[in-house]
């Protein structure tokens, strides 16, 4: 009997790369991304105090498969793309790690502003973690985003360092612990011992943060499941496991189960919805 699950997993560094290569599409029986911006601060807190995020599930597809099932990019992308993988399950996270990691430069899908993430360094090492993961959609986000200096001063680690990949994060790290280092030196010869002490301080953090990252980014592992299916079987496992738990829309399941019989149910509604604007839809 041919195996139709392969249970894998791959590490962060791994799947942020992936995601930059264009390698995983949404199907149009998807539902479009609604995470908010505070779901995505939760998902990076996990990530970096090392919790299990879940599963993904993807589908090994092959061209003709992912122009039957009409799929895009995943929100933000912007290259040619080489994609492999169809994403059955999973399509929030991935898509707010790409937002987080590659940082895009596009507005947050709902709100009018792009946002960008950071971690506050000192906070974070106090184990103050409510209070280490943060986000800014202002002018603000965007300067401190440009000037590593201010990032220093400041304790701001942008989290789209780490999908800057290579030598980015130990440079980050280096550069944010010399900066702390010639700030103790000058308040030594200044004689002003309690600045000396905080920026001493300020150095060990540098160390131990830049550890925790490395391990983190090396280590931490995400779970996937890889279906190898024809096409009428994926759709049926989409509507049976969307059927349970977080319910889709009705339009979501008709979809993917009108999606084998060539309709693109999705795509229709795209294209009416402008027109009917008027109704109102809540409650």
């Amino acid at each position: 009997m041919k195996d139709a699950q392969k249970p894998d997993h791959v590490s962060l560094t791994t799947l942020i790369r992936r995601l930059g290569e264009g390698r995983f599409v949404i199907p149009d029986f998807q539902r479009e991304f609604e995470w908010k911006p505070w779901d995505i601060r939760e998902l990076v807190r996990s990530i970096f105090l090392d919790y299990y995020i879940g599963s993904l599930l993807l589908w090994n597809g092959k061209s003709e498969s992912f122009a039957a099932l009409a799929c895009e990019d995943i929100y933000g992308y912007r290259g040619k793309g080489d994609p492999v993988h169809v994403v059955l399950d999973g399509q929030q996270r991935l898509t707010a790690m790409h937002y987080v990691f590659l940082a895009p430069d596009d507005p947050h899908p709902n709100r009018s502003k792009r946002f960008l993430y950071f971690i506050h360094v000192d906070r974070f090492m106090e184990e103050a973690y409510d209070e280490a993961f943060m986000y800014d959609w202002t002018q603000r986000g965007v300067n401190l985003l440009e000037d590593s200096t201010a990032q220093f001063e400041n304790h701001m680690f942008p989290v789209s360092v780490v999908g800057k990949g290579g030598w980015e994060l130990p440079n980050w790290i280096q550069g944010y612990e010399k900066y702390w280092s010639r700030k103790e030196s000058t308040a030594e010869a200044d004689g002003d011992q309690e600045a000396a002490r905080n920026a001493a301080r300020c150095v060990r953090a540098a160390n131990a943060f830049g550890e925790h990252l490395k391990a983190i980014t090396e280590k931490y592992q995400i779970c996937y499941i890889e279906l190898d299916l024809d096409i009428d079987k994926v759709c049926d496992i989409f509507t049976q496991i969307n059927s349970r738990g977080i319910r889709l829309d009705v339009l979501d399941l008709i979809n993917a189960m009108l999606k084998p019989k060539g309709l693109q149910l999705k795509h229709l509604w795209r294209e009416a919805a402008p027109l009917l604007e008027f109704v109102n839809t809540e409650g």
